[in-house]
């Protein structure tokens, strides 16, 4: 069933590649992951891997800020709209086509592995923060960006009205709010246990928009990786 399952979600990202590209390009979404970016603070010259990177958005706005990026996703359709989109700006940005449950990365070759709305996604959340652990160097850092428990419908419209948010963009946050119903939303506690068991230290967890949304990250930690 679970293979079933993950084979469904992935193919409605390869039929919604166009979709979902315009829906992360502008609104509440896109100034969320920008908010990210601003949390993670990567160095100029930082190796980043953007894990499920979609379209790339947020990888080519990390690009713009001087960091060296890779980005990985599933979707055949996503990857090659994000080559375009950064060939378009001339922005030397590297993109792959694989599941994030095997990254075709060496082991510590990145400073900062990222996901953005991934690990609450994906059939196999601990299988692929072992694999972000795995890829990212011991001092460096492994971030996520997932619901909160306290998502729902009822509760992103309520944050959508109380921000004035328009039409569209009420649209773009309450259909994340059901894929969220459907997948996972996480409290602190199980969080906390997720990337922990993945081998992360010195926790950083944080809530944004409105406490609907995790900002996390941790650090690989020096000597032998938690086994898979």
């Amino acid at each position: 069933m679970a293979s079933l399952r993950d084979a469904v979600k992935w193919l409605l990202f390869e039929i919604g590649a166009g979709y979902y590209t315009r829906k992360l390009a502008t609104g509440p979404e896109a100034e969320l992951r920008r908010e990210f970016a601003d949390f993670l603070a990567p160095p100029t010259g930082s190796r980043v891997l953007d894990v499920g990177c979609g379209p790339g958005h947020l990888a080519r706005w990390l690009a713009r800020r001087g960091c060296r990026v890779t980005g990985v996703d599933r979707g055949r359709r996503l990857v090659r709209i994000a080559q375009r989109l950064a060939a378009r700006e001339g922005l030397s940005i590297e993109f792959k086509h694989a599941p994030a449950e095997r990254l075709p990365f060496a082991d510590a070759g990145f400073d900062l592995a990222l996901a953005t709305t991934v690990i609450y996604w994906v059939e196999e959340p601990r299988t692929v923060l072992l694999e972000m652990v795995r890829v990212t160097r011991p001092g460096g850092s492994v971030a996520t960006l997932d619901p909160h428990a306290s998502m729902s419908v009822p509760s992103i419209r309520d944050y959508c009205e109380g921000k004035g948010l328009s039409r569209q963009d009420t649209g773009k946050l309450v259909t994340w709010a059901r894929a969220a119903g459907h997948n996972r939303r996480f409290t602190e506690d199980e969080l906390r246990r997720l990337l922990a068991a993945a081998g992360l230290a010195e926790l950083a967890l944080e809530r944004r928009m409105g406490g609907l949304v995790w900002f996390a990250r941790g650090v690989v930690p020096p000597g032998p990786k938690v086994a898979a």
